[in-house]
């Protein structure tokens, strides 16, 4: 049954493109920072403003650095963990999800990660990185495997809740222990990763997913730009 499983996922999104389109965005990104001047093992933090990192004061007057910050990293050993767990992670939920719902929950999460880190580490220092959208990629699986272990097979689910919550318990215990890493940016990703596919249709419920797949990821998308605005709204003005 599990083989049987995996090869009709499979069939129903062959190409993980969303993955590898991000994959190579993130990288190149990368390098033409580097190009840049920007150093690959441990970049200055005017650099990576100036290059659109998220950091409170500039992102009141520039909301645009919620989404340019998800694309820059703190030197090569930052991307190198957040694209070898995007590469793993990105290609489950893309095929749990579709390819163009997978795309919305990793867009929407990274800015819900940026919108979060405002409120706490991106107020007093300049925030990067990918990590943020990647948690909310687990959050999507993690929904799946939570809200509809019925449709999946059981070894399968047992396998990945296990691998999931070691994988998100160890990144937020890292997150509370390691002053530089963002935990602000990873629980609002998870979280909004994880409530949006709650909203939206699986590829493996084929009669559900051809008959609201658009329905609920539209739905998903209206929650997500009421409880952003809100939280736009809301954030602190800089300290002085």
């Amino acid at each position: 049954r599990m083989q049987d499983f995996l090869e009709r996922l499979h069939r129903a999104t062959p190409p993980t493109w969303v993955t590898h389109t991000l994959l190579g965005v993130n990288v190149v990104v990368f390098v033409v920072a580097a190009a840049l001047g920007v150093s690959m093992l441990s970049p200055r933090a005017d650099q990576l403003l100036a290059l659109g990192g998220n950091f409170l004061p500039y992102t009141l007057e520039q909301p645009w650095r919620l989404v340019t910050a998800m694309f820059l990293h703190a030197g090569i050993i930052h991307i190198g963990f957040n694209m070898w767990a995007l590469r793993d992670l990105g290609q489950i939920a893309e095929r749990f999800y579709g390819n163009w719902q997978y795309l919305v929950i990793y867009a929407t999460s990274g800015v819900f990660a940026s919108l979060a880190s405002l409120y706490f580490s991106a107020s007093e220092a300049v925030s990067v990185g990918a990590s943020g959208a990647i948690f909310g990629v687990a959050g999507a699986i993690l929904a799946a495997v939570l809200t509809k272990p019925r449709m999946l097979p059981a070894p399968l689910v047992v396998h990945m809740r296990r691998s999931m919550f070691i994988f998100v318990g160890y990144a937020l215990f890292m997150g509370f222990t390691v002053p530089v890493i963002d935990n602000s940016a990873h629980v609002g990703g998870l979280v909004s990763g994880f409530l949006m596919a709650t909203l939206m249709s699986v590829r493996f419920d084929w009669d559900d997913f051809r008959a609201n797949a658009w329905r609920s990821a539209l739905l998903a998308v209206a929650g997500a730009l009421v409880a952003g605005t809100v939280l736009w709204r809301l954030v602190p003005a800089p300290a002085p």
